[in-house]
């Protein structure tokens, strides 16, 4: 049997699974598929995962990147639904749509077989499974003299700075016990992580920080003086301790961030265009620091600042905190975007570089929702659905083109 004819045939089992209308011969052949081996035993847990049909659910029920869920109902069974679906009715509305879930999560390119590629050369979607996946929980922390230690989520390991803090490392974070007092003279490390990778830290003062990939935190292991600075290259979400006397400031770029107590996130890529600070509690002021006449612009919740490279000023916009807080949460979420800030972030994630042919619309706006630990064929097939734009891949590198 074909892979597309086996794996419409196991939707078709799981669909009838959630029906309960399973045979006991159907039931037999859905269990003889589960126990064949692990990567099948993963299928079925997610496919029969509510969380994750939910979330399919509400994707093929919201904006759409070509495909309509109401088109496909309609096409499907002949039914118009609205409103939000309870539980019984995400698993039936789940289950009629297995078939779209199945290929349009990427679970047939997860788990067919590569053709000829050893590596070399470029192939489809369809034909070559690339296997490109996020490296996860790594990272590197520098040391104040510079010795550079290789930090993982099975990492065990107790650190003495030679101020005496001690850092521990575990469970995928750092943490550096809090400190009394406020020294005059501050020992700095830094925390980085690669592309494809991500991190946690928890500051000796208690703000705890999550770390993106392809991104750098410099801070001090305890702080001095009046104000709790720290540095930031790339993205990171931060859940500020409160301390009135102490506020606490991020340099990322061209801006500065002022907070005493709150949870907020900053993406600063240097190949972005431009800096976004979206606020999720609490309230912080933003400056500008090219601009001495600027005085800063106060962030209220739900709402974010834009600072272009090219511009000297600070817009405040309506914010989409879902979507900008998705990495934080395992997902990624993007809401009318571009295919450039996509690829981008998609490049980071995943550590490939992107390579775009003549003709390909980077500017054309992509709707969807899915889990950053898949594997990139997932995401890229859902934009393949638009009918704008084509994938190859070779080895880490994704080639554009127009359809």
């Amino acid at each position: 049997m074909e892979q597309p004819d086996l794996y419409f045939e196991i939707a078709g089992l799981v669909t009838k699974y959630l029906n309960g209308e399973l045979s006991a011969d159907e039931a037999e052949r859905l269990n003889t598929w589960i126990s064949e081996n692990d990567e099948h035993r993963r299928v079925w847990d997610r496919l029969t995962d509510p969380v994750y049909l939910d979330e399919h659910v509400r994707y093929w029920h919201g904006k759409d990147p070509g495909i309509r869920w109401e088109r496909q109902k309609r096409a499907i069974t002949g039914k118009h639904v609205r409103g939000k679906k309870p539980f019984r009715k995400v698993m039936r509305y789940a289950a009629v749509l297995l078939p779209l879930i199945l290929v349009c999560s990427g679970w047939y390119f997860f788990h067919q077989k590569t053709k000829g590629s050893s590596g070399e050369g470029a192939g489809d979607l369809a034909e070559v499974h690339a296997s490109i996946m996020p490296r996860g929980k790594v990272a590197q922390l520098v040391l104040a003299n510079g010795k550079v230690i290789n930090l993982n989520d099975s990492l065990r390991e107790a650190i003495t700075e030679k101020d005496g803090t001690q850092v521990h490392n575990g469970a995928s974070a750092l943490s550096y016990l809090s400190g009394a007092s406020y020294r005059k003279t501050a020992v700095y490390n830094t925390l980085m992580t690669p592309r494809g990778g991500e991190y946690q830290v928890r500051l000796s003062d208690g703000t705890k920080v999550w770390l993106n990939a392809a991104s750098s935190l410099r801070y001090p292991t305890r702080f001095t003086g009046k104000v709790r600075k720290v540095f930031l290259s790339g993205e990171a979400y931060f859940e500020v301790a409160e301390d009135e006397r102490h506020p606490f400031v991020v340099d990322a770029g061209n801006t500065n961030v002022t907070v005493l107590g709150t949870k907020f996130n900053i993406s600063s890529y240097t190949n972005d265009p431009g800096q976004k600070i979206t606020l999720a509690e609490g309230s912080v002021l933003v400056n500008e620091k090219r601009n001495d006449k600027n005085k800063g612009v106060v962030l209220k919740p739900g709402f974010e600042a834009v600072i272009r490279n090219n511009e000297n000023n600070v817009r405040v916009n309506k914010a989409n905190v879902e979507a900008a807080l998705a990495w934080k949460n395992g997902m990624f979420i993007f809401d009318s975007e571009s295919l450039g800030s996509l690829m981008r972030k998609l490049s980071r994630w995943y550590n490939v570089d992107v390579k775009y042919d003549d003709g390909v619309d980077t500017l054309f706006h992509f709707t969807g929702r899915i889990r950053r630990y898949e594997d990139i064929a997932g995401i890229l097939h859902l934009i393949e659905l638009t009918g704008k734009v084509k994938f190859s891949l070779r080895q880490h590198e994704i080639e554009i083109s127009p359809k």
